[in-house]
This record gives C-alpha cells, sequence and structure tokens, in this order.
C-alpha cells in the first residue's frame, strides 16, 4: 500500500497526533465530467489521533476549480473548500490498522461543489439579454386553510 492517504493506527497509540499537510493532484477526485475542471492541487491540513475507541480525523482541504457560468457559459474559476471537517472510525472496523481516508476527503469536497455558478460575483454581463425572458418573483402570500376552526360560534365560513 503506498497511497499517500494512509494512517496507520500503531503509530498513534500512546497519545500519539498525526499531523497532516498535504498537497494531493485532483486525480483522486475521479471527476470525468465535461462541465468541471479541476486541474488545480488539493491542499489538505489537519491531523489524526485515536481515542479510546475511534480513530479522529479532522480535516481542511482547499482547491480551484472551473465551472461555467450559468448566464453566460463561459468557464469561471471558482475556490471550493471544506473547513474543520471531521471523521470518527471505529478501531475494530480497521482490521488491517491501516486507514485510508481518500474516499472521506472526495466525498467531503464533492459535497460542497456548488451546483451553479455565475461569473463577476453573481451578476454576469449577460443577464441583461435574458432579462426580458425571465419570469418575475411574485409576491408570496401566506395561506392559512384553518385558521376559522377556533370561532366560537362554531360557523366554518
Amino acid at each position: 500500500m503506498s497511497s499517500p492517504f494512509l494512517i496507520w493506527i500503531d503509530r498513534l497509540k500512546n497519545g500519539q497526533t498525526q499531523t497532516i499537510h498535504e498537497s494531493f493532484s485532483p486525480v483522486f477526485l475521479d471527476i470525468q465530467e465535461e462541465e468541471l475542471k479541476m486541474d488545480f492541487p488539493v491542499l489538505v491540513v489537519g491531523e489524526a489521533y485515536l481515542t479510546e475507541s475511534e480513530l479522529i480525523l479532522h480535516l481542511s482541504a482547499s482547491t480551484k476549480l472551473k465551472m461555467p457560468c450559468a448566464i453566460c457559459n463561459e468557464m469561471i474559476e471558482i475556490d471550493l473548500s471544506v473547513k474543520e471537517c471531521y471523521n470518527a472510525v471505529p478501531i475494530n472496523e480497521i482490521p488491517s490498522g491501516i486507514y485510508d481516508y481518500k474516499d472521506f476527503l472526495r466525498e467531503s469536497l464533492l459535497i460542497e461543489l456548488p451546483q451553479y455558478v455565475e461569473c463577476n460575483q453573481g451578476n454576469c454581463p449577460e443577464r441583461l439579454i435574458i432579462a426580458p425572458f425571465m419570469h418575475e418573483k411574485q409576491k408570496e402570500t401566506s395561506n392559512f386553510p384553518f385558521s376559522n376552526l377556533g370561532d366560537s360560534n362554531g360557523s366554518t365560513t
């Protein structure tokens, strides 16, 4: 096993902590989307330590990615980060004594992907072109279907 994502449990006994300060290629994210480009390294900092019965992994990770603007379709670069993420794994679920945190890191980052992005901090210049085709927000009205149940005369208007 020569993965850079490995934590050896026996090295953490007696109160030891493994400091994590790594830069990984984004290849481990296994993203094969045409409209999502991840060409920047993934920077990871954190630590791993043991409690009586669990391995605790505490990480922060950041990278950049490119996605098309939802309005003009131009590729824009955005930041992607996970801050102060924890994972607790029971030691008895790690029979080999070696924990690979690659999947945990991958899932933590991918869950933070935005559904869409817009260039110019949410103010795409082409928004004016499509404005005539957009529906205006209608004022929301409240509906209270059972509001008359408390009437003292018992009427159901």
